[in-house]
Formats: C-alpha cells, sequence, structure tokens
C-alpha cells in the first residue's frame, strides 16, 4: 500500500468524515556506504533538489551505512520497494549482475575517472544488453559514478615498472594482477584495512590504490614514499537504481524533474570526488611523497596490455560469467570514454554548470520520459 494511502486512512479513523489535506510522499533512499561519503552526498543533494522541484511532492529520506540495506541485500531490497532508491555495487553480487560486471573489468583500461563515470552512465541507458539485465531484477537505471583511478602506492621509490620485479603487491583486481605479474611482481592478498601495517612492516611493497589511498581512506601518505602514476585503471561496477513501481507510478513530469536532480548531482559528486583527489595528491606531496610520472615506454607498454586485454575480453567474459557475446557492450563502453575524455576536454571540469549542460544534452535529455523505464 503506498504512503499517501495509509496516511489518508489514517487520519480518516482520527478525524472522522472531514475532508483532507493533500499530502505529500516520504519515499526512501539507501546506500550501505557510511554517512558523509560521496554515495551520501549523492542521495542527499538529489533529495535536495527533487524536494525543491517538486514543491515537496516528492521527498526522500537517506539511510546510509547499510542500516535499511547491506551491501549484498540492496538489489533485492530496490525490486521489493524496502527502499525507492539505492547504489548497487554488482561486485558484491556478480550471479545477479554478470553483465554489469564487465563494465567493472573493463575499467581497468580507464585513465580518466570523470570520463568513465559519464560513459557508465551513457551505456547504462542505452546499451540493450545492460538494460536488459537491469529491467529482469525489476530495477530502473538511473545514473552511475566511479571511484579513482589507480596507481602504485609504494614502500620504495618506484619509477619504473621495472621496479615491481620481485615486489610485494596487494592488488583489486584480476586484471591488475595479470600486469603486475608479467613485471615479476608478487601480488598479496590482504584486507584493505591491513594495507597500512602491511607497508609499514615490510609485508606489502606495494597497494594498487586511488590517490584517497593516500588521504581519507588510509592514510598511506604517512608510510607510502612514492605513487608511481601509470594508470592501473578504475571501477565502475554498479550504479544508482530506482523500484520499478515507484518510478511508473511518476507523472512523466515529475520524472523529468527527477532526470534533472539526478543530472546535476551526478555532475556535483563526480566535481567533488576530483577536487578531493587533487588535494589527496597536494597532501601527500607536503608529506614527502614522491609523485613519479610514468616513462613514455612504461605508457606505451601498458597500452598495448590494454589493447590486448580488450581485445580477449569478450571471449573471457563468456567463459567466466557464461553470458550472451558482450562485444557490443565492450565496444560501447569503449568509444563512450572515448567521446567522454574528447568532451571533457573542451571544458571546465570544475564547473559544475557546464559539466551539467554535457550530461544533460549527451544523456540525460535524450531519454524519453514517457517511456523509459515502462516496457
Amino acid at each position: 500500500m503506498r504512503l499517501r494511502t495509509i496516511l489518508a486512512a489514517t487520519a480518516a479513523i482520527g478525524l472522522g468524515a472531514g475532508a483532507l489535506p493533500a499530502a505529500a510522499e516520504t519515499f526512501r533512499a539507501a546506500t550501505w556506504n557510511v554517512s558523509g561519503s560521496p554515495n551520501d552526498v549523492f542521495l542527499n543533494d538529489f533529495a535536495d533538489q527533487v524536494r525543491e522541484a517538486t514543491g515537496g511532492e516528492i521527498d526522500f529520506e537517506i539511510f546510509p551505512g547499510g542500516v535499511l540495506l547491506p551491501a549484498d541485500g540492496t538489489l533485492p531490497g530496490i525490486a521489493s520497494g524496502v527502499a525507492q532508491l539505492a547504489n548497487i555495487t554488482a561486485a558484491y553480487i556478480p550471479s545477479d549482475m554478470p553483465v554489469d560486471a564487465v563494465t567493472a573489468d573493463l575499467s581497468f583500461a580507464a585513465d580518466d575517472q570523470l570520463a568513465l563515470a559519464f560513459a557508465k552512465t551513457e551505456v547504462g541507458f542505452f546499451n540493450e544488453q545492460m538494460q536488459k539485465e537491469i529491467r529482469g531484477h525489476d530495477l530502473v537505471f538511473v545514473t552511475s559514478f566511479s571511484i579513482g583511478i589507480y596507481y602504485p602506492i609504494c614502500s620504495f621509490d618506484l619509477s619504473s615498472v621495472d621496479d615491481l620485479d620481485g615486489r610485494k603487491v596487494r592488488t583489486s583486481s584480476a586484471t591488475q594482477i595479470e600486469f603486475a605479474t608479467q613485471y615479476g611482481a608478487v601480488p598479496v592478498s590482504v584486507p584493505a584495512s591491513e594495507i597500512y601495517t602491511g607497508i609499514q612492516r615490510g609485508s606489502l611493497d606495494c597497494a594498487f590504490g586511488d590517490a584517497l589511498f593516500l588521504t581519507d581512506y588510509f592514510k598511506l601518505n604517512e608510510v607510502a614514499q612514492s605513487v608511481y602514476r601509470l594508470p592501473l585503471g578504475s571501477n565502475a561496477t554498479g550504479g544508482y537504481y530506482m523500484n520499478e513501481d515507484f518510478w511508473a507510478e511518476r507523472t512523466p513530469e515529475e520524472r523529468r524533474a527527477m532526470f534533472k536532480a539526478l543530472s546535476r548531482a551526478t555532475a556535483r559528486s563526480m566535481i567533488g570526488y576530483q577536487a578531493k583527489v587533487d588535494q589527496a595528491w597536494e597532501a601527500a606531496e607536503a608529506a614527502g611523497v614522491a609523485l613519479n610520472e610514468p616513462s613514455e615506454a612504461d605508457m606505451a607498454a601498458l597500452a598495448e596490455f590494454n589493447e590486448a586485454f580488450i581485445a580477449k575480453l569478450a571471449q573471457s567474459e563468456m567463459d567466466k560469467r557464461g553470458i550472451d557475446d558482450p562485444t557490443q557492450l565492450i565496444d560501447d563502453m569503449v568509444a563512450a570514454m572515448d567521446k567522454w575524455k574528447g568532451l571533457l576536454a573542451e571544458v571546465d571540469t570544475t564547473d559544475l554548470d557546464a559539466v551539467t549542460a554535457l550530461l544533460d544534452r549527451e544523456i540525460f535529455d535524450r531519454i524519453d520520459v514517457e517511456t523509459y523505464g515502462l516496457d
């Protein structure tokens, strides 16, 4: 039973048969990430915008920290209406979202966080294989995001990938392992919470992580000596999804208002993440961590690795995940990442209005609110 009906029925019991004022609806948005995390900030930003745009007719209460839905329970929680909006990390449920996992694996080839996030958002809306998987779970995809670009963060002065030979390295994906081992690195599996002490005590020589590993997440600027800024991908697994019934019950005008809010909240979230990355680099440099730029030879070797990796990815994903041929999905993602790198190079990526305008033009304004998510 919808909340408006419940409120009306309750009021009727208490007040008798008198006329009742219209009641706005309060819905639930959830993230398993903690309060103040990028996902929590995004949800609050979106809720504030929608509340204002609809005059309070659509309101969301935000539940961070997994208090409403845990990471591995978010998909069924949205589908059943426990929450009407939440972010899903598909890596936690690979058997439920194997197609989405392809985009996560492909993220190794990314070297631009914003371009990856916006490419994943575009492909999430317009790729048929992605949409088929999403709609099969009674979900409506509404936007995406990505974490930062990963680099080797080391306890010694790493200035070439050849220096990884014999070093113990904590990686975050099978592709990172493949790349590192071809240079003689020894992959070490440790929980994220043990990265700091591992580098401090010498049981780890390096960890592949984004700039926030140095500051917000693990304070590695206290124990690391260098970062070799060779881009070793990111992760664009999952995204934000709405409950199918909730979406269908909104008017086209309400859906458009939500898309406007989603576009701006996506832009603000990713711009904010990039600002934190820039601050992390500054803090690391101030702490004496060397930020070593990659050689042309290492960049060329990485490009060659990525080309071979992408060429074999479709077959690898079919073998590993038992899915239909994802060649079109891979092609769409590669093309979208290249496209968004070009688009973002033409604007100030700290300008919220400019980035939002790009997202509107290239993605959100292209979506037909009369039909999307309703078939």
